[in-house]
């Protein structure tokens, strides 16, 4: 994922219900496990529907969004496994009406955009194609042809998405000599 370079993603999307928990995207489990996004992703959202209680269940949807309501990955746990599963899965950005603050967090730690959208949950079914413009910060549903509106990704945002998340993004700083503009 790379906000700063594709203005424009596109790609099927899965919808969930409002209040998804961290611990039914990554079930217990597996919270032991290292963070790994490969091995995440084999079991993400096992806890979240039936249909995706069984390894590779998400990932064989070939979804490259989620659009949920309301608190999406609270529950109060920070596990980094959430985030890590879904990147795994081929999850390019998750679109909610609003975010656990823990997991919004990790999202932005590893790169992956959690983007504020009012009702967008509304307006999609599992399955709809969206076109996502980073740049303008819309989100068009293909089959309706109705248009959602976010704020577009913050410039620091999309930089660590774009470094591969925080770590990198610090490690290339240090590397370049540029540190001392994070001041």
């Amino acid at each position: 994922m790379n906000p700063t370079n594709m203005a424009k993603i596109s790609g099927k999307c899965w919808v969930a219900s409002d209040y998804v928990m961290a611990y039914d995207i990554i079930v217990q489990r597996f919270w032991t496990a290292p963070i790994d996004k490969a091995e995440n992703a084999k079991w993400v959202m096992a806890g979240v529907a039936p249909e995706f209680n069984r390894e590779n269940g998400f990932i064989e949807g070939g979804y490259t969004f989620i659009v949920a309501a309301h608190n999406f990955a609270g529950g109060g746990k920070s596990i980094e496994h959430v985030v890590a599963g879904l990147m795994g899965a081929g999850i390019q950005a998750v679109f909610a009406d609003s975010f656990s603050r823990l997991q919004f967090r990790n999202a932005i730690n590893y790169g992956l955009p959690f983007i504020t959208s009012k009702n967008i949950a509304k307006g999609c079914q599992t399955g709809d194609e969206l076109v996502w413009d980073t740049d303008e910060g819309t989100v068009q549903n293909l089959r309706t042809g109705e248009v959602f509106y976010s704020v577009p990704v913050a410039p620091f945002v999309a930089e660590v998405a774009a470094e591969g998340g925080l770590m990198n993004f610090v490690r290339n700083k240090i590397a370049d000599g540029s540190i001392h503009e994070l001041n």
